[in-house]
């Protein structure tokens, strides 16, 4: 798990902002701000199990959390673990 910590504030202890491909991808899951840590967290769950904390300012990562916002603001509530399934 590159970048994840257990029993700190916040989850990930550092980011990466190297692309990852979509397809990769198992879930995506954004942590706002909040009580337990004062910045937001992006954490990819990829298919090999592989947990990856991204820079949520990385250009690329915009682009993915914009893509998949946009798809699920028809849900109720507010999306903060988005499952990826037949991407794209």
């Amino acid at each position: 798990m590159d970048g994840f910590a257990f029993g700190h504030k916040c989850r990930c202890v550092r980011t990466t902002s190297s692309f990852i491909h979509p397809r990769q991808y198992k879930k995506i899951e954004i942590l706002p701000v909040g009580a337990n840590c004062r910045r937001t967290e992006i954490l990819i769950l990829k298919k090999n199990n592989n947990t990856v904390c991204v820079n949520p300012d990385a250009k690329w990562v915009k682009k993915v959390i914009n893509r998949f916002v946009n798809r699920s603001e028809n849900t109720q509530g507010t999306a903060r673990t988005v499952t990826l399934s037949g991407w794209p």
